[in-house]
């Protein structure tokens, strides 16, 4: 009875965060549509089982319950679902085409009556795509190179990612021993339904949690908007690789003043009186903070997340924010802009924007002056 009721509240609250995501869902806000669809019919599966079981109705209407082969189309929605998270491309046509074997077998099951499908195709099809998705969790652990929006959710997604990858675990498990269990299984639908209700339950107050995973790049956005560019993270407290053997000797005598040396260039790179004026290079460092080039080659090359180079360029975004935050666009054009944070052309300013935040200027603007 419990977890009826439970399953019962998952169906629902999954059905209400679907009519959330659609009712705020904006022309410059990326949604996955995948998720949407999952949560519908996850929602939908259980929220009509529920009813079913707790005596509100007697009819089935369960599609499951009816033909056990539209199984087939379950497993690719979570695949393109991961595809669309860890990726972020869309591509319908290519999208579509993992729908063709599933419409195959559930049309040849319906107009064939007397033969049944062997479900082994079913093990085989489903153990496929989710070694697939194992696939694209390694790439998202094995990423690196992150933008603004990107470091800002990483651990928010690869959270998220994880437990959808369990749900699909149980999903894959479950459906293929119902399928091969010669239609005993000891285990049924409302069975499932109720316990994977539970890790349904879990994913749901993570969200809730999480409101970049409804949101998405608006949400993030908003978030960069209203806080401080001095909480973007550039350096790190200890070195980020082992030490060359042919950096031992300088670094051994630097290290006891790298503390102070990042202290003073994160103040440099906070002085907006100076990199008003002056692009961050380690000639212009070198020469403020009257310390030797090869020292902050050693400190860039071991501390901080960025080339000095990259460091400079991300500095001068960091300040086009600030600008923009301030209503700097209201009254100037973005080359003007990108020339205030000393750009060469508008062209280099927004390749480098759209490189370290994750968004082009317009879009990052656009989404500004929406509230979620």
């Amino acid at each position: 009875m419990f977890l009826n009721v439970v399953s019962l509240l998952v169906g629902f609250l999954c059905l209400f965060l679907v009519a959330l995501m659609l009712c705020s869902s904006k022309p410059t806000q990326k949604s996955n549509g995948y998720l949407i669809i999952i949560l519908f019919v996850a929602g939908l599966q259980r929220f009509v089982n529920s009813i079913e079981v707790l005596g509100f109705i007697n009819t089935t209407f369960s599609p499951l319950k009816i033909k056990m082969t539209l199984a087939f189309f379950i497993i690719p929605f979570y695949y393109l679902f991961f595809k669309r998270l860890i990726r972020k491309k869309n591509n319908l046509k290519k999208e579509a085409l993992h729908f063709i074997l599933p419409s195959l077998f559930v049309a040849f099951d319906f107009i064939v009556t007397d033969y049944t499908i062997s479900y082994y195709w079913y093990l085989i099809f489903s153990s496929t795509y989710f070694i697939s998705i194992l696939a694209l969790l390694n790439e998202l652990f094995q990423l690196k190179k992150l933008n603004m929006l990107e470091k800002r959710n990483y651990k928010t997604i690869r959270g998220w990612a994880i437990l959808m990858a369990t749900i699909t675990f149980f999903l894959v498990v479950y459906s293929n021993y119902f399928l091969l269990s010669d239609k005993d299984p000891k285990i049924n639908l409302n069975t499932f339904y109720s316990f994977s209700s539970l890790l349904w339950l879990v994913a749901l107050i993570y969200i809730f949690r999480k409101p970049a995973i409804i949101f998405g790049e608006h949400y993030l956005i908003k978030s960069i908007q209203k806080e401080n560019q001095q909480d973007i993270l550039i350096w790190s407290d200890k070195p980020l690789k082992e030490i060359e053997s042919k950096d031992q000797l300088l670094f051994q005598s630097i290290i006891e003043t790298v503390e102070t040396i990042v202290l003073n260039i994160q103040k440099l790179q906070n002085n907006t009186s100076f990199i008003s004026i002056t692009t961050l290079t380690s000639k212009t460092i070198a020469k403020e903070l009257k310390l030797p080039k090869s020292h902050l080659d050693i400190i860039f090359k071991y501390y901080c997340y960025y080339s000095i180079n990259e460091f400079g360029n991300l500095v001068k975004i960091c300040y086009a924010l600030q600008l923009i935050n301030e209503g700097y666009l209201n009254n100037y054009t973005v080359e003007s802009l990108g020339e205030k944070c000393l750009f060469n052309s508008r062209f280099t300013f927004s390749k480098n924007f759209k490189k370290f935040i994750g968004v082009s200027v317009s879009n990052y603007t656009k989404e500004g002056q929406n509230e979620i």
